[in-house]
């Protein structure tokens, strides 16, 4: 999501909805893009902002308050908003705003700054969590890669392979990194247009644990390069350099050998065998148990 900001077209109207959610699930997070879609097609329309955390706020943007008060009570926004009032919202409150002053800023050079969001460098291409402009490489791989990774995965709608989900998804990434409620690193050619491995550190708890899962595949066409190993080695030491976690658990069918092989060779231990412990490809499937515990 970019930061809105529009000098030239003052004055210029805003419309904030500012809630708090009794459910904040994917149809909910679904029903806000569909919003957005809606307000995007409506004259008058500028652009948007939308942050997410103990309170919801989305806010569209428009060049008149003519334009402003249509979306304002828009059939579609009224009815979507009475549905959630039985469904999603504690709270919420609907306004319009007339907007007088529009300061902006934008850094000039990226690389003289940190992003809050890791990229890491390896030998063989980057592991980064991916920004939404991305959304295309991560379409491309759960598409290209369907096949091969369908035995290993829960079973998925055909609306997991669109873009607007990858979109979704890559919001929530960020969220979740942001909120430390996990990491997901993609791995990507060294010039980033392609995506060839995806790892994820999901669940973290802290305190008197301070741990994650991990959760990570390849492109069927990278297998038996190393490639895994070299992305997991690389987010391993992230997690437990960065973030301090220092148990890290991992599980994989016993038929899986790679992973098997994978895990072995990061240094993780069997713990343990757990039945019926995943539905995978729409089977209840046992998993071995293994962890990695730097402490």
């Amino acid at each position: 999501m970019k930061v809105f900001s529009s000098s030239s077209a003052l004055p210029y109207f805003a419309v904030f909805l500012s809630s708090k959610l009794v459910s904040n699930d994917v149809t909910y997070r679904i029903m806000v893009e569909n919003v957005l879609e809606l307000a995007r097609a409506q004259p008058g329309f500028l652009g948007t902002e939308y942050g997410a955390g103990e309170m919801d706020l989305l806010v569209t943007y428009w060049q008149t308050k003519a334009a402003a008060e249509a979306w304002l009570n828009h059939d579609m926004q009224r009815r979507i908003l009475s549905i959630g009032e039985n469904v999603w919202y504690e709270e919420y409150s609907l306004k319009l705003s007339e907007v007088m002053s529009d300061m902006s800023f934008k850094c000039s050079n990226r690389s003289l700054r940190a992003s809050r969001f890791p990229k890491i460098v390896t030998k063989r291409g980057v592991l980064t969590i991916l920004d939404e402009s991305q959304a295309s490489l991560l379409r491309d791989y759960v598409n290209q890669e369907k096949a091969f990774l369908s035995p290993w995965e829960p079973q998925r709608s055909d609306a997991y392979y669109s873009l607007e989900t990858c979109q979704l998804r890559i919001r929530e990434m960020r969220r979740d990194f942001l909120e430390d409620k996990g990491v997901v690193f993609c791995f990507l050619s060294p010039n980033e247009d392609r995506m060839l491995a995806y790892s994820n550190y999901s669940n973290i708890i802290r305190g008197v644990f301070q741990a994650c899962n991990l959760g990570y595949s390849l492109r069927e066409s990278e297998q038996g390069k190393g490639i895994m190993h070299e992305v997991l080695s690389a987010g391993l030491e992230y997690v437990h350099k960065e973030l301090h976690i220092d148990r890290i658990q991992a599980s994989y069918m016993p038929r899986n050998a790679k992973s098997a092989a994978v895990l072995k060779k990061l240094g993780f231990d069997k713990e343990g065998m757990a039945r019926d412990y995943l539905k995978i490809n729409g089977r209840w499937e046992d998993h071995v148990l293994t962890a990695l515990v730097l402490r």
